[in-house]
């Protein structure tokens, strides 16, 4: 059903706002899943996290429709829900659980710029620091966008946001996220946005990278987590991003001096105000040089990426899982046991 949804809303409400959005369309639809697929897993399959799945069908759909109406559909978004968990048992006994979803950069849009640290979700709200800091024991240290998190595009991806948590009781962090491997592409010239990144620094200034997803992680009095989500990519080229937008985008700190160069082409002077002149020979100098724009820009390939994992996030690169494969006449806990036996016998 909701993936039905998600279709409808791209299809009608995106494709032709003119047509009334109604439950009319889903009889037209039939949404085939095979069996053992990340949607329709087999028992014993772990669940969770299913909000991942959900935000990212946003990104799947508009690339797919981006291909035959390449001018009414985005690039890609921060395609996830990031949690931040917490919880443990204050000086009095008594025990605290916090859950927050934080937001990512909304993908360059046919009408405008993507949005900055913002829900894909409808009336999601951020939670006030204040809040946070009266009623659980925790503090704010800072909660910023990421220059240059959002994709270059004649519309800009919105940029992610990092969140500094200060833990000031003895307890356990979990973290949902994703998009830490993979960037949000960019379309039509568009570049894609940056990833995610968590980084634990402990209160003796030991910093340890975490990955996207993670349980049951101890933390202690004046530990820190530095929360960064993903941004979202450009639509279309960025070279020809209107000059005023990319220097107003600098002198907010959404784009750097730097990146405005590298990615748009726009070359500042000493006071941040453009040399329109030397603006105009860069951009006729990176056109040259890139060609033709990318309709769809995924940024290095994944071999690449995968060479690069360790390197460039700190962490192993992913393997692919092995298949469980199993009789629908057999037991789950059965082909588990196999499963395990399995794994111990090739370690």
């Amino acid at each position: 059903g909701m993936f039905k949804m998600f279709i409808g809303i791209y299809l009608i409400m995106v494709n032709d706002p003119q047509i009334l959005f109604n439950d009319g369309f889903y009889p037209l639809l039939h949404v085939v899943m095979p069996e053992g697929c990340l949607l329709k897993p087999r028992y014993p399959a772990a669940l969770g996290c299913r909000t991942h799945a959900l935000a990212r069908q946003f990104d799947v759909l508009g690339g797919a429709l981006c291909k035959q109406a390449p001018e009414l559909n985005t690039a890609a978004g921060y395609g996830t829900s990031p949690y931040m968990l917490y919880s443990g048992w204050n000086g009095s006994g008594e025990f605290f659980y916090s859950m927050e979803i934080l937001y990512g950069g909304i993908p360059g849009r046919p009408i405008g710029d993507g949005m900055d640290g913002h829900s894909w979700w409808p009336l999601f709200e951020n939670i006030p620091t204040e809040y946070l800091e009266a009623y659980y024991p925790l503090r704010i240290d800072g909660y910023t966008t990421i220059t240059d998190s959002g994709g270059a595009g004649f519309h800009r991806g919105g940029n992610g946001v990092e969140k500094r948590y200060v833990y000031l009781e003895p307890g356990e962090v979990s973290i949902h996220d994703d998009r830490w491997l993979t960037r949000p592409w960019g379309v039509l010239g568009g570049e894609p946005g940056e990833r995610s990144e968590k980084l634990l620094v402990r209160a003796d200034g030991t910093e340890t990278r975490l990955p996207s997803k993670c349980d049951n992680v101890d933390v202690a009095p004046g530990d820190m987590l530095v929360y960064r989500t993903a941004g979202g990519g450009g639509w279309k080229d960025r070279l020809d991003r209107p000059v005023d937008a990319v220097v107003r985008d600098v002198r907010l700190g959404l784009v750097s001096s730097e990146k405005a160069t590298a990615s748009y082409g726009v070359v500042l002077d000493a006071d941040g105000d453009a040399d329109l002149e030397a603006t105009e020979r860069e951009r006729e100098r990176q056109r040259a040089e890139r060609g033709d724009p990318l309709d769809f820009d995924f940024g290095p390939p994944l071999e690449e990426v995968l060479a690069r994992c360790k390197e460039e996030t700190g962490l192993e690169p992913p393997t692919p899982a092995k298949p469980l494969r199993w009789s629908p006449l057999e037991d789950g806990a059965e082909a588990l046991a196999r499963l395990r036996e399995r794994e111990a016998g090739s370690s």
